[in-house]
């Protein structure tokens, strides 16, 4: 197996030990064990849980944002794209609760997680810049309208609405009404 694949099957092995146990209830050799591997070849690649933490956090934000990307780069109006990335984020939210519940119940986690996510959402909002510029110029939005305060709209409705309902109201993302949201976003309150 090539060095970099060995790399990448080690920190999917710490992902998803790190999602089922926590930062601290993981140990080295529950990572190692995961990904098939003796405890000393994973600290070939990392040099400690610290680093292999930060790591696969790293790695599954590219992930995250390559996955956004193809989600949006789906045919069809803002509104559908729309549509399709609050489904997307929501059912990434709903599945990935313990991750919440572990940055909610570690400080360090916390703290360090704040920042990545601060700059995972900073280039979320800059793709749906983008999106929310094109259709200006296409003429399915208006022209008054900024495209950077649409994109903060739009993440945060999603973030305030579907993912809390998820998150702290055990909600499913299918009881979650995408088209009123979208509605709510495209046509106004007013």
């Amino acid at each position: 197996m090539a060095k970099e694949d060995k790399r990448i099957d080690i920190l999917r092995a710490a992902s998803r030990v790190f999602y089922l146990r926590g930062f601290e209830g993981t140990k080295i050799d529950d990572i190692a064990k995961e990904a098939g591997i003796g405890k000393g070849t994973v600290y070939e690649y990392y040099h400690s849980k610290q680093e292999l933490f930060d790591k696969a956090v790293s790695y599954n934000r590219e992930q995250y944002i390559e996955q956004v990307k193809a989600t949006l780069s789906q045919d069809g109006t803002l509104r559908d794209k729309f549509i399709a990335f609050a489904k997307y984020q929501t059912e990434l939210v709903k599945t990935h609760i313990p991750i919440f519940n572990m940055m909610c119940t570690s400080k360090i986690i916390a703290r360090e997680m704040g920042a990545l996510m601060l700059e995972q959402n900073i280039r979320v909002a800059e793709i749906l810049t983008g999106l929310v510029k094109k259709a200006v110029d296409q003429g399915e939005l208006r022209e008054d309208i900024n495209p950077e305060m649409a994109a903060a709209v739009m993440i945060g409705t999603i973030n305030q609405y579907s993912s809390k309902k998820v998150i702290f109201f055990d909600a499913q993302p299918e009881d979650i009404d995408y088209e009123q949201m979208a509605d709510i976003i495209f046509k106004g309150i007013g």
